[in-house]
Order: C-alpha cells, then structure tokens, then sequence
C-alpha cells in the first residue's frame, strides 16, 4: 500500500504543480502540502519555516510516507545563497529528501513534450535558462493572451505528456529519482 509524500514548497502553486506532475507520470501517490504560514516572501520564508514543518511531517507520517522539501535553483540570486544552503543543511540533518527544480520550476514544465508541442516550442532542456517562468509568461501570453498565473496555470498543467520519458529536464528525472522504490510509491 502506497504512503503520503509531505511536501514542503515556497508556494502553493507549486505543490499543485508537483501533483499535476506525479498523476500525469502516473504516480499513483497522495501528496499532501506542509503550509507555511506568513504571507509572501518564498525562500525567506522556506528557510525560516523549513525545520518547524519538517518536524511537524515527522510527527504525522506513517511508515510508508515520505516527507520531502522542493525550491527553485535561483541561481542567479547570489545574495540569498546562504539561505539555499541553510535549507539543504536542514534537510541533510532531518533525513528527508531535498529536491531542488533548476533553474525555477516551470522549466519543468517547459521541457515536457505536450506542453511544448501546445506552446509551438522546440521540445528541449530548460534546466540551464535564466527565468524560465518569464519565458514561460511570455508564451502563455502569445498563445492565449494571458500569463501564467491564476486559472490560466491549469491551461499548462492540462497539457502535460503522459510520459516521464517524454520531459528533457534533468532535474526532473533526479527528483523522480527519488521515488524509485521509496515507501510512499509501493
């Protein structure tokens, strides 16, 4: 019997991001989100909110659950550095899995196969691109007029290729990686 995955993200959309994910990969996993409290400020607000969660996954998970904490790359954000490594540092201690989307999540999305046959894009790696969520604002916006935010996040997540194989992000594939024989996906 397959487990829960407790997810620790900046943001709700990413968490449901990730569950578009997993179902169109066919994990067939219950993923459930780890709140932060607070208002705006993502990786601020990861960092200072991350070992309070982790802790909190740790007292509510089963045996066959998996807790695990996903943020950007940003790695063109020199001066938050320290807070990246403060977070990777805190889930090397805890035990739980540290997933990292380079460079931000939507090159995530970008690199799957339907989303950019819908998008009329070259069906390539965005892992290495600077802003993928710009890119990706701007065609969204070219090709329905609108940005990728709001209701119009669900346009992409719909186009989702059923198929791992078909998504040239390796950062993805890492983090899939993790659920290989991971207690939650048997």
């Amino acid at each position: 019997m397959s487990g829960i995955i407790w997810l620790i993200t900046e943001d709700e959309s990413d968490f449901k991001v990730v569950q578009a994910l997993l179902a169109a990969y066919g994990y067939r996993v219950t993923v459930k989100w780890k709140r932060l409290t607070g208002g705006s400020g993502g990786i601020s607000r990861l960092v200072d909110q991350v070992d309070r969660l982790i802790q909190t996954a740790l007292v509510e998970k089963g045996k066959n659950d998996c807790i695990a904490v996903l943020h950007d790359a940003d790695i063109h954000k020199e001066s938050e550095r320290s807070k990246y490594e403060a977070i990777k540092k805190i889930c090397t201690k805890r035990k739980v899995k540290h997933i990292v989307a380079y460079d931000e999540l939507e090159s995530w999305l970008l690199a799957d196969a339907g989303v950019s046959r819908w998008l009329g894009i070259k069906h390539e790696n965005w892992d290495s691109r600077r802003k993928p969520k710009d890119d990706l604002n701007r065609l969204m916006k070219d090709k329905i007029g609108h940005k990728y935010q709001g209701a119009y996040k669900k346009c992409v997540l719909d186009e989702l290729k059923k198929d791992t194989a078909n998504n040239k992000s390796p950062s993805l594939k890492k983090a899939l990686q993790h659920l290989d024989n991971a207690p939650c996906t048997r």
